[in-house]
């Protein structure tokens, strides 16, 4: 009996996607052992918009102000020593605006990429961006991406599988262009929540204490396969290496957020058809899902392990022993001198040194390239005790006298100032 066509034809497509899957994962390997790049992203000058204060999404939106053009020609000033290779731009006018003196002083030309564009605003669009429910419901859904639930949407506008994949695909056009140190002219939510969602030292609380003004800049450095790493935001420098607790709600972030991105990737190629890009989406999906999700509990038991954090010394029945020393008196007759020895062993103990990286400090005035170093540690110190032996005193044979003294015992009080390490984190 003959297999129907619509059987045979669904057999053979499917061998054709596992077969390109299986090709494709071959040829990722190598990719995986990718070049470093650095990205900084910087906001646009003082818009139209910003002036009167009001929430403006649209495409190609404002241009910039009379202070606007100013603050890009201050910027540009700032940064035109970096030997930057490339210059980018969203699709709207005020980042292509801020972005042209710099690119004057480089000789370069400004690149346009759509997915640079700033969050679009949805029903908040043209409410006030300064207070009231614009200010707050703009950026509920863009925090809750942060924090993994990417499938939460702005109300009348996109989720954040989507608000992600456009930028990530804008940041794959620059690596893919061989530029790797690029500079790109962005908005203040796109920057700061694209960065944060990525990059594997996120601080969240910047967000809150020090958002992104216009001209603002943020350094990250990584690439698309390995990851980003946060470098500077705004003049304040970070901490590459983050806490253990950073370092945890990376790895439950990441877990939750790789099966969303690999549906949403999915999907659409699925909606265009290509059978190409259908495997590619099944491709990365697995790679990441299977190293994000089944990952899972090794990456966090290796965070945990390998993460410095205190070790409190077991003590030992003789170190017990000597967190008081015991003064032990010997009895004599009245007639003969009273003799006082005090007995103790000799120990030392040592606490294990904590080297840990601290919270960020904001320095003003600092550029991306100047940032401030802010770090801390726990000094070890180290309890040394030395035990003592006192002989008896004895009379004053210098005095002749016929007197003798009483019996005095004498001992020596260890204190002991064991204090509890404080682990600092930072994020």
């Amino acid at each position: 009996m003959r297999e129907p066509h619509h059987l045979r034809r669904l057999s053979c497509v499917a061998a054709t996607v596992v077969a390109a899957i299986v090709l494709m994962l071959g040829s990722a390997l190598p990719a995986w052992a990718a070049e470093a790049m650095t990205l900084t992203f910087v906001r646009h000058g003082e818009s139209a918009a910003n002036a009167a204060g009001v929430i403006d999404t649209s495409v190609p939106g404002p241009g910039l102000t009379d202070l606007g053009r100013e603050q890009a020609e201050a910027v540009a000033d700032k940064l035109a020593g970096n030997s930057y290779d490339g210059v980018y731009a969203s699709s709207m006018v005020r980042t292509q605006e801020t972005a042209d003196p710099l690119a004057n002083r480089l000789g370069q030309k400004v690149v346009v990429l759509p997915g640079l564009r700033e969050i679009d605003a949805g029903v908040f669009e043209g409410q006030s961006e300064d207070s009231g429910l614009g200010r707050v419901g703009y950026v509920l859904a863009p925090v809750a991406w942060t924090l993994g639930a990417r499938f939460v949407p702005v109300l009348g506008s996109t989720d954040g599988n989507a608000f992600d994949a456009r930028v990530d695909d804008a940041v794959q056009t620059i690596y893919n262009s061989g530029d790797r140190n690029a500079v790109v002219f962005s908005h203040g939510a796109t920057i700061m929540f694209w960065t944060m969602m990525n990059v594997d030292n996120p601080d969240l609380g910047l967000i809150l204490s020090h958002p992104l003004d216009n001209t603002s800049v943020v350094v990250i450095t990584g690439d698309p396969e390995d990851g980003w790493t946060l470098k500077n935001w705004d003049g304040i420098e970070v901490a590459a290496q983050p806490s253990l607790p950073t370092k945890l709600f990376v790895d439950v972030r990441d877990a939750v957020t790789a099966p969303q991105t690999a549906a949403y990737r999915i999907g659409q190629a699925l909606a265009t058809g290509d059978i190409t890009k259908i495997a590619k989406a099944i491709r990365d999906g697995v790679v990441d899902v299977t190293t994000k999700v089944v990952g899972f509990v090794p990456k966090v038991v290796s965070d945990v392990v390998g993460s410095p954090h205190r070790t409190t010394p077991v003590q030992s029945d003789e170190q017990s022993d000597n967190r008081s020393l015991q003064s032990v008196k010997v009895s004599t007759d009245d007639s003969a001198p009273p003799t006082t020895t005090t007995v103790a062993k000799k120990s030392k103990k040592s606490r294990g040194a904590t080297d840990l990286t601290g919270g960020n400090k904001f320095q003003p005035g600092e550029t991306a390239s100047a940032g401030h170093d802010s770090t801390a540690s726990d000094t070890p110190r180290e309890d040394t005790r030395e035990d003592t032996s006192a002989a008896a005193d004895t009379a004053d044979d210098t005095t002749g006298s016929s007197s003798t003294k009483g019996p005095e015992t004498t001992g020596t009080a260890d204190g002991d100032s064991d204090g509890d390490h404080h682990q600092k984190a930072a994020a």
